[in-house]
């Protein structure tokens, strides 16, 4: 059994590479995370629409010229099987130094090509404001995330 558990945690180890990435502006280390098939596709919560990984390559790049961005997992869904993984997950998106996030609902498809997790696909769009006031109230309310 431990040998399973350790195959699903390397999925978040490339989703943990893939938020270090984007902090660090780092276009090789991001575009390292991604399968290598024209399949992949990215639709980013600023709607930029990226399909194939010069698609990819080319909006991140574009993007690292002119913002710094991190982004905060602060709930997670998980649903695995043995070839895919899929998170379902509310991330605060951070422009720069700024006080303020934009919460995000993003999905993130992996699958296990020969031996380790790549991203196949990512989408991510705004949350509404008032799903996002409902869900930064229990936070602070102490009442965990949305369920």
């Amino acid at each position: 059994m431990p040998r399973f558990a350790r195959l699903f945690e390397a999925a978040a180890d490339t989703l943990t590479a893939y938020y270090q990435s984007i902090a660090e502006g780092n276009l090789d280390h991001l575009m390292s995370l991604w399968i290598d098939e024209e399949f992949v596709s990215c639709i980013r919560a600023d709607g930029a629409h990226l399909h194939g990984l010069d698609a990819i390559r080319a909006g991140f790049a574009q993007r690292f010229e002119s913002l710094r961005l991190t982004i905060e997992a602060l709930d997670i869904r998980v649903y695995d099987s043995l070839g895919t993984v899929v998170y379902a997950i509310v991330e605060a998106h951070r422009v720069g130094n700024a006080e303020t996030a934009t919460l995000v609902f993003a999905t993130y498809v992996m699958v296990h090509d020969r031996g380790e997790w790549r991203i196949a696909h990512i989408h991510a769009s705004p949350m509404p404001e008032d799903t996002a006031a409902q869900f930064t109230a229990k936070l602070r309310h102490g009442h965990g995330q949305l369920h």
